[in-house]
């Protein structure tokens, strides 16, 4: 039995990393300004979504520290953004795209 939930675990990761209960936060960017938002990490590494109501959600997924992948979800799932993105050395809160300055923060 626990080889098959093993088995299962290998083709839908999102299962073993989306146990993470969300919290509330005020998130940043420079699309949308400063609203309330929930934060989820997921990953173990840092990596985190945000989401609010009515706004996209954000994903930061590093792939190594202080260097992350960003996405966004208007509805129709992930469209990477323009990157890669980098933790700010400025606000710690904050990651940067290195191609187009976009930031994405959460406090």
């Amino acid at each position: 039995m626990m080889l098959a939930l093993l088995f299962a675990g290998a083709f839908a990761p999102h299962v073993l990393i989306g146990t993470a209960e969300a919290r509330p936060a005020t998130c940043f960017n420079d699309d949308e300004g400063r609203y309330r938002c929930d934060f989820r990490q997921f990953g173990g590494d840092g990596s985190f979504v945000v989401t609010a109501e009515g706004r996209p959600a954000y994903t930061v997924s590093l792939f190594e520290r202080g260097a992350a992948d960003g996405f966004a979800d208007y509805g129709n799932g992930n469209i990477a953004l323009p990157g890669p993105f980098y933790r700010s050395d400025q606000d710690r809160a904050c990651w940067v795209s290195d191609a187009t300055g976009f930031s994405i923060c959460v406090y």
